[in-house]
Order: structure tokens, then sequence, then C-alpha cells
């Protein structure tokens, strides 16, 4: 693993836009769900994404980092309805909510369904997170070739 100012910038900007993106999302989160954390989280799934697949990825040409920067952002929003859907279970499960394993993971991956179905309708938030992605592929393109 090396230590270059492209991953880094990736990094930030990626933790950056998560959180934005996070609170865009918040606000749309019916009464009741406990969202306090949510843009911190979202921001740390951002930087773990882009210092490991955007970071990584990046000196293959600016078409590439564009590709690149996108797929960082697909991938921060799958982990993010993943760990929002998984957290839901185990709030429930701690409630005994669920007479199975299975009947957990199965109601897990209802909630991601219905997370993903309701981030869908947020157009403002995965407008910025693929416009985002992709304007954020490019500046680390540029990083990378000025700091060799």
């Amino acid at each position: 693993m090396t230590w270059t100012m492209a991953r880094l910038l990736s990094a930030i900007m990626f933790c950056a836009l998560g959180y934005y993106c996070g609170l865009l999302t918040r606000a749309t989160f019916n009464e009741g769900v406990a969202a306090d954390y949510f843009p911190h989280a979202i921001a740390i799934i951002g930087l773990w994404q882009g210092w490991t697949v955007l970071g990584k990825q990046v000196g293959q040409g600016y078409y590439a980092s564009l590709g690149q920067g996108f797929r960082t952002s697909v991938q921060i929003t799958v982990f993010g309805l993943l760990f929002f859907a998984l957290r839901e279970m185990f709030i429930r499960s701690g409630q005994l909510r669920y007479n199975d394993f299975g009947v957990a993971l199965f109601d897990a991956m209802g909630l991601f369904l219905q997370y993903g179905q309701q981030f869908l309708l947020i157009y403002e938030a995965w407008m910025t997170l693929g416009l985002g992605g992709m304007v954020i592929g490019i500046v680390a393109e540029a990083a990378k070739r000025v700091w060799r």
C-alpha cells in the first residue's frame, strides 16, 4: 500500500461527498428512525472506498478514472444501504422479532431493497453521488499526474 497524493485526495473528497449525500438522504428518513450518525457513517465508507477503490486504480487515464469514480460512488451507496439494513436487522433482533436466523437475513434483504427504493427517490443525492464521483475521478487522475 503506497501513500500517494491521489489516494489521499480521493479518500478526503469521497469522505466529504459521502457526508454531504448522507445529510441529503437523512432529511427524508421516516420519523422514529435513529439516523443521527448516518452522514458520519457514510463519510467513513466514502473515506474507505476512496482510498481503496479509486485511489488504487488512478493512473490509467482520464476515461478510466471517470468510470472508477462512478464505480466508487456506486459502491458507497451499496455499502451504505447494506450497513443500515444490517443495523436495523440487529436492532430488531435485539427486540426478539425473529424466530430464526434465515428470517432475519431475509428481512435484512427486504430492508436493503426498501432503503434502495427510498434512495432512488432522492434525485439530488444520487445525482450528486454519480456526478461527484466522476469529477473526483478526474481530479484524482490530475493529482496523480501532477504529484508523480
